[in-house]
């Protein structure tokens, strides 16, 4: 099988730190991929090591230490294949890490890399890809916490180059490794930046996973002389993108902004609102948002539901993001003036109480089915007074869900008959699929918006 993959290795001492990394790599990796391992005129005879001690690695000795990025563009150079992994030494790869990285990027031609998780030694996260302030500050999504079943595929600004798999021909169109950096940090943000500003996207995969000594091939304090030394480079690269961004440095004071940044990447940010997860494949109000997921892979969608019992894995594999509350209001007001699309998935939630902190989001109701009818039909039936209020309260529920939509999707003729004589002019959308995906594409094209409008 001829390799896809090759693994980009940049050495400053260390030699058996990097002869573990590839122990790792090949107990780890399946399939068949080729090693390039340059070193950046280590001082301690690394170079030399490397070349006596590693067998079916291309070896390549720089002259002098010209820092990271040199010394990946000179490792790509060597490279062949449809892609390269660049992988620092100081990172140790897990079973199965690899195929998923790959499927993603088979599946979506527009990415030109994709990241894993990466994890301290201890099992907290370190890094679900990673966000950029208008500061230049930068933060790993997730450091230090432990929960990692929230996570999701999604875009990213940008992913640390310590595990990155990227295609050879998007590396080579943008330029490689900027030369402005010095030694080490912020070259593979400037290189993701660069990535994105062509048209290609960036990736992290939550079901690839990676152990990473952060630091580990150099001291902390060394490690923030060289951030603070190219964050300079980087300001001044990207001043005009840096300018449209809200600070890094005290985001946690103000939540929406971390909520911003997080997903700015995205071509827009759409907002689910059901009563509950609805079972993943099961019904029209499944159908729903797998639809808004596969109309575009750089959508931000997040599926907020009421408590309960939840199966949220199978949405989040997806790249749904699913959050559970009891309170809208409050977890709608965290992330105020997010969303450019707002969609209540029937009129039993609260949608008013999104939207007061949603101001400028495009309104839409899915309205699969009338309930007052049925109350109706058994009050006729049963002369209940119960029965009669039930109606009742379900029609002024399903008129305030019309009057407070923009756009309203239906799922049955009759359903879209009510709602036209209630003042309305709803979309039919279907429940067979084809027709489903045919239809939903008229409601997606009335909520089109522009991204962070």
């Amino acid at each position: 099988m001829t390799p896809r993959v090759t693994f980009v290795l940049v050495t400053y001492g260390g030699g058996e730190l990097a002869r573990h990394c590839l122990d790792v790599l090949a107990e780890h990796t399946d399939a068949p991929y080729e090693v390039v391992v340059v070193d950046s005129a280590s001082p301690d005879g690394t170079g030399q090591w490397l070349e006596d001690n590693l067998a079916g690695a291309t070896v390549v000795r720089m002259a002098e230490n010209l820092g990271f990025g040199a010394g990946c563009n000179l490792g790509v150079q060597h490279a062949r294949t449809e892609f390269v992994c660049f992988l620092n030494a100081d990172v140790e790869v897990t079973a199965g890490w690899l195929d998923p990285l790959l499927d993603l990027l088979d599946r979506t031609p527009a990415a030109a890399a994709a990241a894993p998780l990466m994890v301290f030694p201890d099992g907290r996260l370190q890094e679900a890809g990673s966000l950029l302030g208008g500061d230049a500050y930068s933060r790993g999504w997730g450091d230090g916490t432990t929960d990692e079943t929230v996570l999701y595929p999604r875009v990213v600004d940008y992913a640390s180059a310590a595990c990155l798999v990227l295609r050879r021909r998007a590396f080579h169109e943008v330029g490689g490794f900027s030369p402005e950096y010095h030694i080490a940090y912020y070259e593979d943000t400037d290189l993701q930046f660069g990535l994105r500003a062509r048209g290609w996207q960036v990736w992290v995969q939550p079901s690839s996973r990676v152990l990473h000594v952060r630091h580990g091939t150099s001291s902390t304090s060394r490690a923030e002389e060289l951030s603070d030394i190219n964050r300079e480079v980087f300001r001044r690269r990207w001043a005009d993108e840096l300018a449209t961004r809200p600070p890094s440095l005290g985001v946690h004071e103000h939540p929406h902004r971390l909520w911003w940044l997080r997903d700015h990447p995205a071509s827009a940010r759409v907002l689910l609102v059901a009563s509950r997860v609805p079972a993943f494949g099961s019904g029209r109000e499944a159908a729903v948002p797998a639809e808004w997921r596969r109309s575009d892979p750089t959508l931000a969608v997040t599926l907020l539901a009421g408590g309960g019992a939840v199966n949220a894995e199978p949405w989040r594999a997806a790249g749904v993001e699913v959050e559970v509350a009891d309170d809208f209001g409050a977890w709608s007001r965290e992330r105020v003036g997010h969303y450019d699309v707002v969609v209540a998935l029937g009129t039993d939630v609260p949608a008013t109480e999104v939207t007061e902190w949603q101001p400028t989001a495009v309104r839409a109701l899915d309205l699969a089915s009338l309930a007052h009818p049925g109350w109706e039909r058994r009050f006729a039936e049963t002369g209940a007074r119960a029965d009669a209020v039930r109606a009742g309260v379900e029609r002024a529920a399903t008129l305030a869900a019309l009057e407070w939509a923009e756009v309203v999707s239906c799922g049955a003729p009759d359903v879209v008959e009510w709602a036209r004589a209630a003042g309305r002019s709803p979309h039919l959308v279907p429940d067979a699929p084809e027709e489903f995906r045919a239809a939903m594409a008229e409601v997606l094209l009335a909520c089109t918006v522009v991204p962070g409008s």
